[in-house]
């Protein structure tokens, strides 16, 4: 170190050494700076590709769940693929939803732009730390972005996973610059998955609460927006411990944004957890035949007008009195056992086993079990022998 400082020419010759190892490999500086910038462009333009167009931008369209009406206002059925969606406007939404949300989910939701940068890019910096996304700094944009225009998909790759994260990050700030915060909250809570098949705030009530969600409570709200979570860990239904928890932190929150009094909260949290059991009429409703028969009469009528059962959200009001439907479903039950009792003493299934092997058969495969399996014959099996050992528990007929 002294003979660098007080040795010119010792100084000149490093300084020498120093240039020429930069000249001798300034081709493969430059080569290496023009091949990031091709990476660079390459990388922009993919990310860019997997953005919403601006016409999806300006005009989303969620899909909704159709939904038929009997006469006197009663819903007697839904047609959806996946997601059982129905679409409410902002002022039918309760404010204890709304202030839930924000206080549980972004409580800064009405300083930002759409996203916080700081907060973003401490949650990538610690994400490149770990090599994982351990900190997802979503605020409710960011998630609408997310859920309305499918920018996440199955099984991603820490590549996947950052450069969604960047998508959400622009098209989050679109969104902001097209919507008001009203609108946003609107959109956000009519297309958030709930679990148990609810896509939305207003399916959400009517499966967990069974009633309109103007008619939910500050702490029916609570437990809604604890669900989203974890839909299926927080599943208050099945696991009403976590979710009662997760509701209790919810509470606690709105009251820490003054959004909520602790009286109020802690009344609450006294209340028993109640839900929605209405499953009397069973899974396909009152008038299952009516309402596949109105399915049918769509479908033939959807090319010529345009429209997707599936998607549209469409309302279709029928003649058919839910009333009266319920007087005749109870008037079947009644007189069906009476029936019954008269066909098994002239019927002997041990007689007909091709005919009941057809029927067993015919059944298993109209089921749920057998549409979501990917071995669907083991599932027909397993379904047949089940009803095999129902009818010999209660009848005591033995078939094989």
């Amino acid at each position: 170190m002294k003979k660098y400082f007080n040795d010119p020419s010792y100084r000149e010759e490093l300084l020498k050494k120093g240039k020429g190892f930069f000249h001798k490999f300034r081709f493969y500086f430059l080569g290496a700076f023009v091949l990031f910038l091709l990476l660079m462009v390459v990388y922009t333009n993919y990310i860019v590709s997997g953005l919403p167009s601006l016409e999806e931008l300006e005009n989303p369209r969620p899909e909704l769940a159709t939904k038929v009406y009997s006469i006197d206002g009663e819903v007697l059925g839904t047609f959806f693929l996946t997601k059982n969606r129905s679409y409410v406007g902002y002022n039918q939404i309760p404010q204890s939803v709304i202030d839930a949300l924000i206080s549980t989910e972004d409580k800064n939701f009405y300083e930002h732009w759409g996203v916080t940068p700081w907060r973003f890019i401490r949650a990538m910096f610690k994400n490149l730390f770990y090599l994982r996304l351990k900190e997802g700094a979503s605020t409710i944009t960011q998630q609408l972005a997310r859920n309305l225009y499918g920018l996440q998909n199955a099984n991603e790759s820490a590549f996947d996973k950052a450069t969604r994260k960047l998508r959400e990050f622009i098209t989050s700030v679109q969104i902001e610059k097209n919507f008001t915060k009203k609108e946003i909250l609107e959109m956000y809570l009519n297309t958030i998955f709930f679990g148990r098949g609810a896509y939305g705030i207003s399916a959400a009530s009517a499966v967990f609460y069974d009633k309109k969600v103007e008619e939910l409570t500050v702490g029916e709200s609570a437990m809604l927006i604890a669900i989203l979570n974890g839909p299926n860990y927080y599943d208050p239904i099945r696991h009403p411990e976590r979710a009662r928890s997760r509701r209790d932190l919810v509470l606690a929150l709105m009251v820490n944004e003054g959004r909520l009094s602790q009286i109020q909260a802690d009344k609450i949290k006294a209340e028993p957890l109640s839900f929605s059991t209405n499953e009397v009429e069973g899974p396909l409703g009152i008038a299952s035949h009516f309402v596949e028969y109105i399915r049918q009469q769509m479908r033939e009528k959807a090319d010529k007008y345009g429209f997707n059962i599936y998607k549209d959200g469409l309302s279709v009001y029928t003649t058919l009195d839910s009333r009266m439907q319920k007087y005749a479903n109870r008037a079947v039950e009644e007189h069906l056992a009476e029936k019954q009792q008269q066909f098994d003493l002239i019927w002997n299934w041990n007689k007909k086993p091709v005919l009941l092997e057809k029927i067993l058969d015919r059944t298993a495969r109209q089921t749920d079990q057998y549409r979501k399996s990917e071995n669907k014959d083991s599932v027909v099996d397993i379904l047949k022998k089940q009803s095999c050992i129902h009818r010999f528990n209660k009848e005591g007929i033995s078939v094989d």
